[in-house]
């Protein structure tokens, strides 16, 4: 019976918390910067967001964003499958209406399709994931009752050996305010 309660008493404090909170769905283009971009072509991506404001001047926002990245010249993958976690902290868009900005941490995990046996020797056949840094721009542009819509400009800076990776996303989103 006590844990029932406890259960019951977590639930009621994650409502009350939903309260200050909107998810959001976005798709957009990747575009790769410096010697990526002559390896990887111009991809869609498709990701969600949750956003939890936490005072009138910030708001905390996690990401998840998925890809499929076409490659130009390797002939040992017919692909790779991208993975982009975001977590940081921005300014509300009443504070620069209509535009919020961000930042924060990102987490970037690429695992390649295997055309060749050969790929079997690189670390993208398993999984390869870095982390990095980012900046975020939000633009509202209209709203809805509890919609809001925009567009989103993430740029991430992944920390890659031998140089780091340069990444800048762009797309539409499309919010519900719970």
């Amino acid at each position: 019976m006590k844990i029932i309660l406890k259960i019951l008493v977590i639930l009621q404090i994650l409502v009350q918390t939903i309260a200050a909170q909107s998810i959001s769905l976005e798709g957009g283009a990747n575009y790769f910067l410096g010697d990526l971009r002559k390896e990887i072509k111009i991809c869609p991506y498709g990701g969600a967001n949750f956003e939890y404001v936490l005072s009138n001047y910030t708001a905390l926002y996690v990401q998840g964003t998925f890809s499929y990245l076409k490659l130009k010249n390797n002939k040992d993958f017919h692909g790779l499958y991208q993975f982009l976690g975001r977590a940081g902290i921005e300014t509300p868009e009443h504070l620069l209406k209509p535009a919020a900005v961000g930042f924060g941490i990102s987490m970037a995990t690429v695992r390649g399709k295997n055309a060749t046996p050969q790929a079997e020797n690189y670390m993208l056949s398993t999984s390869e994931t870095e982390f990095g840094w980012h900046v975020r721009l939000e633009l509202s542009m209209f709203n809805i009752e509890k919609f809001k819509f925009g567009t989103r400009f993430h740029y991430d800076e992944i920390w890659t050996k031998p140089k780091n990776s340069s990444l800048l996303q762009g797309g539409v989103f499309v919010a519900y305010a719970i």
